[in-house]
């Protein structure tokens, strides 16, 4: 069983992936403040008035640009490597969490500085 800071550990390190993976630049150039891999996977997933390609084409896309969908795979891997994954993966997740805890911080003070 995870103790608590290892929890907080695990949940700071999803939290990370998930932002990196939803929101982030994950792929060039920042563009109408959605990264090329967002575009990429709608134009992959989505025809042009913004119907599902292809049944499995529509589950990809929202699964990868939804923080709720993804965050649930991503905590359930971060977990599990975390727990049975070899110790150079516990040292990346808490670089991750470390990042995470960043973020956090980043995005309150962003948020407070406007007042």
């Amino acid at each position: 069983m995870l103790d608590p800071w290892q929890f907080v550990v695990v949940v700071l390190a999803a939290f990370r992936v998930v932002r990196f993976v939803v929101f982030d630049k994950l792929v060039g150039a920042h563009l109408e403040s959605r990264s090329k891999f967002s575009r990429r996977l709608d134009t992959w997933a989505y025809d042009q008035n913004g119907q599902d390609r292809s049944f499995v084409r529509g589950k990809v896309g929202d699964l990868l640009t939804c923080p709720w969908c993804i965050g649930w795979w991503i905590s359930l891997a971060a977990w599990a490597a975390f727990w049975w994954g070899p110790e150079w993966v516990q040292y990346a997740t808490y670089a991750w969490a470390v990042a995470g805890a960043v973020a956090l911080i980043s995005a309150y003070e962003r948020r407070m500085s406007r007042g």
